[in-house]
């Protein structure tokens, strides 16, 4: 898609949201994920001062109806499977490209004056949450990291992470639309067609996750690394300096750090060429301030920082600037290494899980009687999911196949559990908490090399 065909379509969704209801204030739920219509639909949505909440493209549709009725949708975008709370009105794609709807909803449907986009996220408890983010601060997060990562308007990137989650927003989706840097977009990561992309377009960035480069180090391209793809990133999971050592010994690159959160953008890179095993994430984006509370906390300010929460809670915007989850520590070389987080996540292939919203999930099935989420490493995604479950003890038969299936009509794919494990009795500390340590144990021990 040129620019031209990107600004045509953009006109023409932001018509058919228009007759959908969608006004000023409102909020336009976009299931497009990594499609083409990503960045006209986000277009479109700023054309009528509406707001955009960007869900992951693999979320079921009782998932996205969950969604929209929570945060008050006016209208939904996305596969024409909609939600049963949606009336689709429209189901042609502007460019002929993507196999999109426009869905209307009429009920329970909320305002946001003044903000572009709802970014979700979730918070320590495990209750997701949005982000209220107007539409300087998108800008400012994307000046601050291209500034830091170098990023060229004559550029190319690979596009193998969601275009919906902070990470590709700020380094894919904002670069294109604010100087023109295109990207090579593809629905999933499939490790040889980005070798491929990369080598057919002459791509020189790469924001990826350490999984990814994790794979190209234990399975090496046949024709070696593609000689223009230099400039490596990697987010949204701790990357082992093992892992920084062993691709820039076999490929000649350095993989580079990236930290951000969705409540801030970006907030520290490590531009560095050295190899250090460190494993620090590097120094505060031009226009970031970090700062360490008492307890280690990082504080993060700047103009990128969201407005709050859409919701009333336990609010971290504190103090000009954003309190995140993770403790830090500063380095004799003045970078940011991080020691730790706040909240418990499952991170599989880069994207967070909340333990919470799978154990409620299977806390409902008939004959469980309790059920506990822990995180087992796996080779491939990082880390995988363990269900440790406790029968009820009634007459309905618990198999692994059956939880299985009964968690794929609730929840996306990378939710479901990879292993599933039957246990007589969650165990329990002294004081009558949960021994996190011996349940992740009883998972380890079940889970396939």
């Amino acid at each position: 898609m040129s620019a031209s065909d990107i600004w045509r379509a953009h006109r023409i969704y932001a018509d058919r949201l228009a007759r959908a209801g969608v006004e000023a204030g409102a909020l336009v739920l976009s299931a497009a994920g990594n499609a083409a219509a990503a960045a006209p639909v986000l277009l479109a949505c700023r054309a009528l001062d509406a707001a955009v909440l960007p869900v992951d493209p693999a979320a079921t549709p009782r998932e996205i109806d969950a969604l929209a009725a929570r945060f008050g949708a006016a209208a939904i975008v996305g596969p024409a499977a909609v939600g049963a709370g949606s009336t689709a009105i429209d189901s042609t794609s502007p460019h002929g490209g993507d196999d999109l709807a426009i869905a209307a909803r009429a009920e329970g449907t909320r305002r946001y004056p003044g903000t572009a986009m709802l970014k979700l996220t979730s918070g320590s408890t495990g209750a997701p949450k949005a982000t209220l983010t107007t539409e300087a601060q998108l800008v400012a997060d994307c000046t601050h990291i291209v500034a830091a990562m170098d990023i060229r308007p004559a550029d190319i990137q690979i596009a193998a992470i969601p275009v919906s989650h902070s990470y590709g927003l700020g380094n894919l989706l904002l670069p294109l639309l604010l100087q023109g840097t295109a990207y090579v977009l593809r629905d999933a990561f499939v490790p040889q067609q980005a070798i491929a992309d990369a080598r057919r377009f002459g791509a020189r960035v790469f924001p990826g996750v350490p999984f990814m480069f994790q794979y190209f180090v234990k399975n090496p391209p046949a024709d070696g690394w593609p000689r223009a793809l230099g400039r490596l990133i990697s987010a949204g999971a701790p990357l082992p300096p093992d892992t920084v050592r062993a691709f820039h010994d076999r490929f000649g690159v350095k993989i580079h750090t990236f930290y951000g959160a969705s409540e801030t953008g970006g907030i520290a890179f490590d531009a560095g060429d050295e190899i250090d095993g460190e494993g620090a994430v590097g120094v505060p984006l031009p226009g970031v301030t970090i700062s360490l509370r008492d307890d280690d906390r990082v504080h993060v300010r700047s103009d990128a920082v969201s407005s709050g929460y859409s919701e009333p809670g336990d609010d971290a915007f504190v103090d000009g600037g954003f309190l995140t989850g993770d403790y830090g520590a500063w380095t004799a070389r003045g970078r940011l290494l991080l020691r730790g987080r706040a909240s418990s996540f499952v991170n599989v292939a880069g994207r967070k899980v909340v333990p919470d919203e799978v154990e409620q999930v299977l806390r409902a099935m008939p004959g469980v009687a309790d059920a506990r989420i822990v995180a087992a490493p796996d080779a491939r995604r990082g880390q995988q999911i363990v269900a440790c479950i406790v029968r009820d003890g009634a007459a309905y038969e618990l198999t692994t196949l059956g939880i299985r299936r009964y968690c794929a009509s609730r929840l996306a794919p990378y939710k479901i559990p990879r292993t599933i494990v039957f246990v007589d009795a969650i165990p329990r500390t002294a004081r009558g908490k949960i021994d996190r340590a011996a349940l992740e144990e009883v998972a380890r021990a079940h889970v396939r090399p």
